[in-house]
């Protein structure tokens, strides 16, 4: 009974610091480069020895290794591959009622819309836990990246025949930094490869 207490109040603990470290960094700057100095100390180093690509590389496998065992760890899959059956297979039968018009079948099926709506909120439930766990880590070391990357030269990079700065628009007149391509594209790869070889999710 202790134990469990125990396990529940850590898990309580870690998901409430997640849901702070998220909503910080969209009310407060301060709270964001609060986040980047705290690691600093472990991160800074590495920024002076690599590339800063090289380094949004490594970084990018430890967050996706780190994310990737919290999810296979906090999400019930078979729970959640069933609900997510149901709700299709409702959703699939639901919208052929209303294409064809069919008022008998679409009057069969309100009944269990509530249920439905229901089993949609556990499935976000699912999913966003383990973003919170997830961001007691990543959400540092994005504001760390942020920051470096605002102060980083020109350079050669991955994909661009010319330097660039590694904060310009990957594709022109889109708010969207190199490095946010370079970090998304390594850590969705690393994600892949790491579920294929330990089989999680």
């Amino acid at each position: 009974m202790m134990k469990k207490m125990a396990k529940d109040f850590i898990q309580r603990f870690f998901l409430s610091l997640g849901i702070v470290f998220l909503f910080g960094i969209i009310i407060s700057e301060d709270f964001r480069n609060g986040l980047a100095e705290a690691v600093s100390p472990v991160l800074d180093p590495v920024y002076e020895a690599l590339p800063i690509h090289a380094v949004i590389f490594i970084l990018a496998i430890i967050t996706a290794t780190y994310t990737t065992v919290i999810q296979r760890y906090s999400i019930d899959f078979p729970k959640f591959k069933e609900i997510q059956k149901k709700v299709m297979e409702f959703n699939k039968e639901y919208m052929d009622a209303v294409k064809k018009n069919n008022q008998y079948k679409i009057k069969q099926l309100e009944p269990k819309k509530a249920e439905m709506q229901k089993l949609q909120g556990e499935m976000m439930g699912m999913q966003f836990k383990p973003m919170f766990y997830s961001g007691i880590v990543t959400i540092p070391i994005f504001m760390w990246l942020w920051i470096k990357t605002q102060n980083n030269a020109s350079i050669l990079v991955p994909f661009h025949k010319t330097a660039i700065h590694i904060s310009d628009p990957f594709i022109p007149f889109l708010p969207f930094p190199w490095w946010i391509f370079w970090y998304l594209l390594c850590s969705i790869a690393i994600s892949q490869v790491i579920k294929k070889v330990f089989r999680l999710g």
